[in-house]
C-alpha cells in the first residue's frame, strides 16, 4: 500500500480525502427521514443507496484509471466537450462553495447542544477560519489533517454501532413484520433516493490526481476502498437506528435520539464528537481544496482574470481560497439563510453530473492514448455499456428527487445554466480563453 511521501499523496491519504468528503452530516441527518418513509428497511434501503451511489461513480473510477487530471472534473469536460461546455461546467461546480457555510453552522449547532453558552454562529466561522488556514499551508498538510480527523470519525461512527447493536430488537430483520417496507415499494424507492445523495461524495477525490503518487492505480482504489468503508458504515448505522426505538420514535429524528437511549452521557459527547462534528470537519476541510481545483484551473485558462489564481509558497490558490472563506462566512455574519441558498444550487449539482458523466462516454474516441493505456483493462463494449447505465441512473435519480423540490429549485437552476453559457459564449468571444493542457496520460 502507497502512503504519502514528499512527491505526493498515496493511497491511504487519498482514502481518507474521500472519507471524509463523503461521511458528512447526511448520515446522521437522513436517517431517521428513510424510516420514516420506509420503517426497519431503512438499514437495507441504505445499502441499496451505497451501490446506486457506486454506480453514479463508477465513470469517474474508470476515468480516474486513464489520465491524472489537474482541475478536477472541470479539467476532463473541458478536454472532452470542448471550451464552452467546459467552462459552464466549471461555473456551475463552483456554485457548491455555498455549502462550506452550511457544514459550519451544522458544526456550530452539534458543538452547542454540548456547550449550550457557545454562540453557534461565532463557533462556525471559526471553524471554516481554521480548515481554512489548514488549506493555506498546502494539500500535504491538509491531507495529514485529514487523515487524523477521518481517523476519529470511523472510531466514533463505530462507537454508535458496537453499542447499539447489543441493543437491537429481532424484527428489525423480519420482513414480514409491520414495521418492514411500511410504505410499500414506493415508500422504500422513495427512502433510496433520500439517501443516495449522501453516497457518493468521494468522487470529488478524483481532484487529487494531481498531487497523487501513483494516481491512475491508488485514485480508483480510493474511490472503491471508501465505497466498502461507507456501505458497512452506513447500513449498520441504519440497522441501529432503525432497530433499536419504536419505529415512531425515531421517523424523522436525527440519530442523537438513539444514541442519547443507549450511551451513558460521557459515551454519548464523545459520539457527538467522533461522529457529526468529525464527519462535518473532515468535509469542511476537504471541500474548501476540492472546490478551489477547477476555480483555479479556470484562471489558468482565462475564464477570470489571471490574477486570481496566484498561489503562495505552498502551493495554495490563496485568492480562491480567501474568496471561499468569505463566501462561506458573510452570510454567516449576516445571518442570512444558507440553506435556502443551498438548497436552490442542489439541482445544479446534480445537472453537472450529467455533463461529466456525458463527457467521460467520448473518452475513447477524444483521447484514444488514455484509453490504450487504462489502469482498469474492461473492453470498449464493457465500457460505453456501464456509463450509459450509469448516466441512466443518474436521471433516474435526478427525476426522483426533483418530485420533492420546489419548483423555485428547478427555475433557479434551469436559469443559472442559462446565465453561465452567456457568460461562457461571451468569455470565448473576448479571446481571453486560452486552454492550457491540465492533464496527462501518466
Amino acid at each position: 500500500m502507497s502512503t504519502a511521501n514528499s512527491k505526493g499523496l498515496g493511497l491511504v491519504q487519498l482514502t481518507a480525502l474521500a472519507t471524509g468528503q463523503v461521511i458528512g452530516a447526511g448520515v446522521v441527518t437522513l436517517v431517521g427521514g428513510s424510516i420514516g418513509l420506509t420503517g426497519m428497511s431503512a438499514w437495507l434501503a441504505y445499502a441499496v443507496a451505497v451501490l446506486m451511489g457506486l454506480c453514479i461513480i463508477f465513470p469517474y473510477i474508470l476515468l480516474a484509471g486513464m489520465i491524472r487530471v489537474k482541475g478536477g472534473n472541470y479539467t476532463f469536460v473541458a478536454a472532452l466537450l470542448g471550451d464552452k461546455w467546459g467552462g459552464m461546467y466549471g461555473m456551475a461546480f463552483t456554485m457548491n462553495v455555498f455549502a462550506c457555510g452550511m457544514f459550519a453552522l451544522s458544526l456550530g449547532n452539534y458543538l452547542a447542544a454540548i456547550f449550550p453558552a457557545l454562540n453557534v454562529r461565532v463557533v462556525a466561522i471559526a471553524a471554516v477560519t481554521i480548515f481554512y488556514i489548514f488549506n493555506m499551508l498546502g494539500v500535504n498538510f491538509m491531507s495529514k489533517i485529514q487523515t487524523a480527523l477521518s481517523g476519529i470519525l470511523i472510531v466514533g461512527l463505530f462507537l454508535f454501532i458496537i453499542i447499539g447493536l447489543g441493543h437491537l430488537r429481532p424484527e428489525v430483520f423480519q420482513v414480514s413484520n409491520s414495521d418492514f417496507f411500511t410504505n410499500g415499494a414506493k415508500g422504500f424507492l422513495g427512502g433510496v433516493v433520500l439517501l443516495v445523495f449522501s453516497c457518493y461524495g468521494h468522487v470529488f477525490v478524483v481532484a487529487f490526481s494531481k498531487e497523487a503518487v501513483v494516481p491512475k492505480r491508488d485514485v480508483p482504489f480510493a474511490m472503491l476502498i471508501t465505497t466498502g468503508i461507507i456501505f458497512i458504515i452506513y447500513t449498520l448505522i441504519a440497522l441501529v437506528a432503525a432497530g433499536v426505538l419504536p419505529v415512531t420514535e425515531v421517523a424523522g429524528k436525527p440519530l442523537t435520539v438513539v444514541a442519547r437511549q443507549i450511551m451513558s452521557t460521557p459515551l454519548y459527547y464523545a459520539f457527538i464528537i467522533g461522529g457529526p462534528i468529525m464527519a462535518l470537519a473532515t468535509t469542511l476541510n476537504s471541500s474548501l481544496s476540492v472546490f478551489a481545483r477547477p476555480f483555479h484551473q479556470m484562471t489558468l485558462d482565462g475564464w477570470f482574470p489571471a490574477r486570481l489564481g496566484s498561489v503562495n509558497s505552498r502551493g495554495a490558490p490563496y485568492l480562491i481560497l480567501t474568496m471561499m472563506y468569505l463566501i462561506a462566512i458573510i452570510p454567516i455574519a449576516l445571518n442570512f439563510s444558507i440553506a435556502v441558498i443551498t438548497s436552490n444550487t442542489v439541482l445544479i449539482g446534480r445537472v453537472s453530473d450529467i455533463v461529466a458523466i456525458s463527457a467521460i462516454l467520448t473518452l475513447p474516441k477524444k483521447l484514444p492514448d488514455a484509453w490504450e493505456n487504462r489502469f482498469i483493462r474492461v473492453s470498449r463494449p464493457a465500457f460505453y455499456t456501464i456509463v450509459v447505465f450509469c448516466l441512466c441512473m443518474t436521471l433516474f435519480c435526478i427525476y426522483l428527487s426533483i418530485g420533492n423540490m420546489p419548483v423555485s429549485n428547478v427555475y433557479a437552476t434551469i436559469g443559472l445554466v442559462v446565465v453561465f453559457f452567456i457568460y461562457a459564449t461571451l468569455r470565448q468571444k473576448t479571446g481571453k480563453v486560452v486552454m492550457q493542457k491540465s492533464y496527462d496520460l501518466q
